[in-house]
């Protein structure tokens, strides 16, 4: 059997028709669902990439701190002899390369994957390629009021039929077509594939060509709502919020385009059978929700809630609404393997196996703090530094008002319960991490528009 984890950077579950939103942004994941399992309470282990990532990679909840030290899925699959890869895209994606150790790792936002095949291009591609890097010059040095900007731009839009990309990072076009291209390589071999697409992070709406959920909204108009809500999210109006979630539904619906091809490979190459699909996202994303917007804010759930969809040779149609954790990948993808863990320190479960479990996450942007969240029996447990919340989620699902004075006991077993089984024996490793990316790259994500 064949393993592919999608993950899509940024996507919060109630943003999906499949979910109960009322915009079907992502009507390609019903492929998945045809003969497939959704699990409706699924969580991140973070709140943001950085975090995030290497967890469910791990299955460990604090793997930020040691990604070297500790086996992967992909160590773990390809010690027993299958191809594994990843492909991905900017946001810091390179920082993961070395830990965790896929035979091949491709980051579409450093061109590796070009660079290394463009003597193999003819001269059309080679002239994409070309126009791409030029743009990103112009975009950085040339204001974009400025007649040789657009002067430049027509020729971009020529050559490639998009507008001019500032995202900071490689589109869902290019990463699937170099998804495709590797799935046509394989042959009979056995593989593990990740992709890692970016459409739900910010800055949203930037592909002219996707199926538009907005009136046109100009590059300028959105570079200006970035910076807005990133700065002075309070000063975001009603209207220029439900401009933010129309954008960022685009995208998403341009991503679902990408997966569609995606899978019409898969079956052109006989393969959508034989392959088990893993659908979810690393984290979600704030529209004002507790104050703030995108995300590496505060774990509430708008942020951890993520969609999980799977498919396999050996599912039915199925809900399961018993609370996951997204380390619970790790052991799952091995198991569709017949590959045994025992062995390995994995914390998670095989999301097929046993029934509701405590899910737990970490971290927010800028806090020097311990910052711990935890779900359990419908309550929810939240911890910044010396500050606790507790959120009765059936009668409070959107954590506005806490009760933690009201409801003591609950709050202590939680603090009991939590270095068990986050921390081990080290609670004084819980420290967020910092993103080792250069300032550039977190511009172009609008990581530096983010008031602390």
């Amino acid at each position: 059997m064949n393993t592919i984890l999608i993950t899509v950077d940024a996507l919060r579950a109630d943003h999906l028709g499949q979910y109960g939103y009322e915009r079907e942004t992502m009507p390609a994941l019903d492929r998945l669902l045809a003969d497939g399992t959704k699990f409706t309470n699924a969580f991140a282990n973070g709140p943001y990439t950085r975090i995030s990532v290497p967890s469910f990679h791990t299955s460990r909840y604090l793997a930020y701190e040691r990604l070297d030290e500790l086996p992967t899925i992909g160590s773990t699959v390809s010690d027993a002899g299958i191809q594994t890869a990843a492909i991905g895209t900017r946001t810091g994606f390179r920082q993961y390369e070395g830990g965790l150790m896929f035979d091949e790792f491709v980051d579409l936002g450093r061109d590796t994957y070009y660079e290394e095949a463009n003597q193999n291009r003819g001269p059309i591609e080679r002239l994409s390629q070309g126009t791409r890097r030029a743009a990103q010059y112009i975009g950085d040095k040339i204001p974009e009021e400025s007649p040789v900007y657009e002067q430049a731009k027509r020729a971009y839009d020529a050559v490639l039929g998009e507008g001019f990309e500032f995202k900071g990072y490689t589109s869902a076009e290019v990463l699937t077509d170099t998804a495709n291209d590797w799935l046509q390589k394989q042959g009979d071999d056995e593989f593990f594939l990740w992709l890692h697409y970016m459409e739900g992070h910010r800055p949203y709406g930037v592909h002219t060509n996707s199926p538009a959920y907005h009136d046109g909204v100009s590059e300028t108009r959105i570079r200006e709502l970035m910076k807005k809500a990133g700065t002075d999210p309070e000063a975001v109006s009603a209207a220029e919020r439900e401009t933010l979630i129309d954008l960022y539904d685009s995208d998403l619906r341009y991503c679902s385009q990408q997966l569609s091809r995606l899978f019409d490979e898969l079956s052109k190459l006989d393969l959508w059978e034989e392959t088990a699909i893993l659908f979810s996202s690393d984290h979600g994303e704030e529209f004002g929700d507790h104050g703030k917007y995108f995300h590496r804010n505060y774990p509430y759930d708008e942020l951890i809630h993520v969609p999980l969809i799977t498919k396999t040779p050996e599912e039915n149609p199925e809900t399961i609404s018993d609370q996951r954790e997204l380390i619970d990948l790790a052991p799952t993808i091995c198991a569709l393997h017949d590959i045994e863990t025992e062995t390995r320190p994995f914390l998670g479960t095989n999301l097929f196996e046993g029934a509701e479990r405590d899910v737990y996450s970490i971290g927010a942007q800028c806090s020097r703090e311990s910052v711990t969240a935890a779900r359990s029996n419908g309550w929810k447990y939240l911890s910044v530094g010396d500050d606790k919340s507790l959120f009765d989620l059936e009668n409070d699902p959107t954590e506005s008002k806490s009760v933690a004075e009201e409801h003591s006991r609950v709050v202590s077993r939680f603090e009991r319960q939590i270095p068990t089984r986050l921390f081990e024996s080290d609670p004084e490793q819980l420290e967020a991490p910092e993103d080792e990316v250069d300032e550039g790259h977190l511009e172009a994500l609008g990581y530096l528009e983010v008031k602390d």
